[in-house]
């Protein structure tokens, strides 16, 4: 097959398999390269013309194949597979769009915010409605329970929607998808949500807000440190009790 144009090789190969004159023209190259040395000699010992034995294939060196295929070293650390959606990249499995972000943020905050103010409404306008009459009682449950709940979801719901474009803004900004992101985004979420009550009480939000996310991002951290050191301890456990079997 040494026709230079495609058309020709693509028909020589046909007419080679119709005809079974398969050969092995080139055994400098196979003898020479690490798959001679994988598979046990089979193909340098076939003959010209002839079919390699495949049952012959069980000298292979399984060392030498990729792990891929499911070859296991004793010595080597693999790292276990997410038991969710499996993604190509990591950088997928840790990113959540901005989309998914802002409704799932000011969605669960708005919900959040407004079942504790109905809540607190309700033992609100009992306290306050102690000695009124049952009607009066109820309609100042029913004032207080509406009252809380609309101001806490409201500003719930607020603070999450500029939580998450702060945070997303600031991705953007540094490419890098790191803690320092959320903290900027929370302390610029605090100065801005109390940014009509004077300089004063935007400072100290600012500070609040950036001081608590850093506690939270440093938690969460410490969370991960112990969750991988109690992930290796179990390991050497394990790797004691097979080594004593």
């Amino acid at each position: 097959c040494s026709h230079t144009s495609a058309w020709h090789r693509l028909s020589c190969l046909r007419n080679m398999a119709a005809n079974k004159t398969f050969t092995f023209e080139d055994p400098v190259e196979i003898r020479g390269s690490r798959r001679a040395a994988s598979d046990g000699g089979v193909l340098e010992k076939t003959p010209k013309g002839m079919i390699p034995d495949f049952t012959s294939f069980g000298n292979i060196d399984l060392a030498a194949i990729s792990p891929a295929i499911g070859v296991m070293e004793q010595n080597q650390k693999y790292t276990p597979m997410s038991r969710g959606n499996e993604y190509m990249w990591d950088e997928e499995e840790r990113e959540r769009g901005f989309g998914e972000n802002l409704v799932f943020y000011t969605g669960a905050s708005y919900i959040g915010g407004f079942t504790t103010g109905t809540v607190l409404g309700f033992f609100e306008g009992l306290r306050k409605g102690r000695n009124l009459p049952q009607k009066l009682r109820m309609n100042q449950v029913v004032n207080a329970c509406t009252k809380r709940a609309t101001t806490l979801g409201n500003n719930l719901g607020v603070i999450a929607l500029m939580f998450t474009t702060f945070e997303r803004l600031s991705l953007y900004a540094r490419d890098k998808d790191d803690a320092l992101n959320a903290i900027s985004a929370a302390a610029l979420t605090g100065g801005v949500f109390k940014s009509t009550s004077g300089p004063r009480a935007c400072i100290a939000w600012t500070i609040v807000g950036g001081v608590g996310m850093t506690l939270v991002s440093l938690s969460g951290h410490l969370s991960s440190v112990l969750h991988r050191a109690k992930a290796s301890t179990l390991d050497l456990t394990m790797g004691k009790q097979e080594a004593k079997e």
